[in-house]
This record gives structure tokens, sequence and C-alpha cells, in this order.
């Protein structure tokens, strides 16, 4: 007997190993233990704080200060007008939160949707972008992402469900990748093992005055901002200089994706520019350098923008605490902008091109 439990508990630890690495090995094994609840979420208090771990940033309401309620639904849905949009994770909201007849969206570069339009109404494409992504997919990356995974023109009318599940045969797709942040968040992301974390990032901060690499803390304290967004250095920032070159170019491929789209069968094609966390929490931050303002305002832009800007800016509030997104009066706001436009061409009898 005294020979069987060691060799029991040799068992059990190989066998709770090769479960640990599984799940670190597949993105959708992990989803689907955290669906069940025996994983917590890592970014259940914000992605900055996930990054940073400092407890003064630790959003304990982060579900509370996102989620829409049903209360947030268009009392009014315009028959006449259908809305496709394609959004980043700024825009995840259900598409019954907007006022079109029909309401299609697409997660920017997961997947092309084919749709049939509908000759009877007008059909607007509103296309959402952050600013820190403007140079990156509005440049060179701007084909693969807006027109060949973006919307395509059925001849006739596609029942299939937009987003099939996945199968078991997808339970390994991209095997391995990120397998050592995905096993960091099945192992060290509850919350005892939190606490540990946030002691040790507040001796950085206030020994050393220094954060996780990824999360930057405002001078006063009050925001935390990517690293990627606050460098002046990073070409992700509002801080990094641009040339007219690049701007030039943004605008050129704006208007590439909307003729695509216009010649596609849509009414029109709209660009909303959304600005970074820092260029509102943190203007001072460095020298900003206007790059919203100045596609928006440039001679040649074909296309029509929601410009948002203005209206966010005396807005901080809007943004998460521990998390680089907006918060549910950021999405609110979003929603107005949005159903506002498909009110406006509610008003307009329907024509196609």
């Amino acid at each position: 007997m005294g020979r069987v439990w060691p060799l029991l508990l040799r068992y059990v630890v190989l066998a709770t190993s090769a479960m640990i690495l599984t799940v670190g090995v597949s993105k959708n094994i992990q989803r689907r233990i955290y669906s069940a609840g025996i994983i917590p979420d890592q970014y259940r208090y914000g992605d900055l704080y996930n990054t940073s771990c400092l407890k003064d940033f630790k959003e304990v309401d982060f579900n509370i200060n996102s989620e829409l309620s049903p209360s947030d639904k268009p009392q009014t849905r315009f028959k006449n007008v259908d809305l496709y949009t394609i959004g980043d994770s700024f825009t995840p909201m259900d598409t019954s939160f907007y006022a079109g007849d029909k309401n299609y969206h697409i997660w920017l570069g997961v997947n092309q949707e084919s749709v049939t339009l509908d000759p009877t109404k007008n059909s607007i494409l509103v296309i959402e972008i952050i600013e820190r992504t403007i140079q990156e997919r509005l440049k060179k990356d701007f084909k693969a992402l807006y027109i060949d995974r973006g919307f395509s023109v059925a001849k006739k009318p596609d029942n299939r469900p937009p987003h099939p599940p996945h199968s078991g045969a997808h339970i390994f797709e991209k095997f391995g990748e990120q397998i050592n942040q995905r096993l960091e968040f099945m192992l060290f992301n509850f919350d005892p093992i939190l606490i540990l974390k946030e002691l040790k990032s507040q001796i950085m901060l206030s020994w050393f005055h220094r954060t996780h690499p990824g999360a930057i803390i405002s001078k006063d304290e009050q925001f935390l901002f990517y690293q990627i967004e606050a460098d002046p250095q990073s070409p992700l920032s509002a801080f990094y200089s641009l040339t007219p070159t690049d701007i030039d170019s943004v605008v050129t491929n704006m208007n590439s994706i909307r003729e695509h789209y216009l010649k596609m069968g849509f009414n029109e094609v709209y660009f909303c520019l959304i600005p970074n966390k820092t260029t509102i929490c943190a203007p001072s931050l460095a020298n900003y350098n206007g790059q919203i303002p100045a596609i928006e305002s440039h001679p040649n832009l074909q296309a029509p923008t929601l410009s948002v800007i203005q209206s966010i800016k005396p807005n901080p509030s809007w943004f998460h605490k521990g998390d680089g997104h907006w918060n549910v009066h950021g999405k609110r706001f979003w929603l107005r902008t949005v159903n506002g436009l498909v009110e406006k061409w509610s008003k307009k009898n329907t024509h196609n091109h």
C-alpha cells in the first residue's frame, strides 16, 4: 500500500500537467473551459490592469461599466435603411442595438461576409477605425482588410449563419500559438495570485517609478495607457511624427475602399476615426500629430466621415479606468452617432448605383 500512493500521486501530477498543456496549446479549448467557469477571465478588470496589475486601476465593476442594456436599443427602426458596419474591439455590440431594418456587422479581419443588397432600401456602410491603427490598416493592408475580408454581394440570398460554430476539427487551430501567454493566463489570474502581482507592481511603481512593459501611467497617476499609444517613438502613437505623404496615402486608400463598395451597390460608405485614449485623456503628454483632423479635412477626401473627436474630447470619463477601450458611455455615444445617420438616410428616397 505504501507504494501505491506515490504511484497514484505521480499519475495525478502527469494527468494534471497533460491537461494544462492541452489547454495551453489550444485557444478554443481554453475558451470552452473559461465559458464553463473553470478558469477566470484575464480581462475581467480591464486589459491595462491585466498588463500592469496596479491595484488603483483595478476596475472591479468592469462588466457593469461595459454592458449595454435593453433600454439602449432603438425605439424606432427605419424600414427603408439597412446598416452594414465593419469595426474592431470598440464596436463589439450586438447588431440589435442599431436602428436599421436589417443590420450586419463584421469584426475586422476575421472573415468575408456575403450579403444581398435590397434594391428597395438604402444600404449604408460605416467603417470604424481606432486612431492607433490608421497607419497600419489604411496603408498597405487596406485591401486585405476592408475588401478581401469585408462584405461581398451575393447573387442569391445567403441563409447560412454568418459565423458558424467551430467543430471539433478546429479545436487545435493555430496549434501552440501564444502558448506562454495562455498558460500564464490560465495559471496566474486567480484572485489570490493577483494580490501578489499587485504588491510587486506597487513596489516597482513606488520605489522605481516603473510599470510593467506594455502599460504607461500618466504623470498625475490618474490614467493608464497602452505603451504603444503613449510613447512618441511608437508608430501607433498619436504623438508619432507623420509626413504629408502618410496622410495622403491614407486618404487615397479610403477613397478606394469607398469606390469599391459604391460599385457593389452600397449607397454610401462612411468612416469613423475613433481617437486613442491618450488623445483624449492626456493631450499634453507630447505633441499631438493631428492625424484625425488632417484626414477629415483633407481636400482630396471623397469618403464622408462621422467626425467624433470633438465630441469625445471633453469626456475622458467615457474611457475605462483599467482598460484602453471606451466604456458604456462611449458605446452609447457611438450608437447615437450611427443611429442618427440611419435616421438621416431614412428621410432620403431609396436609390442605388
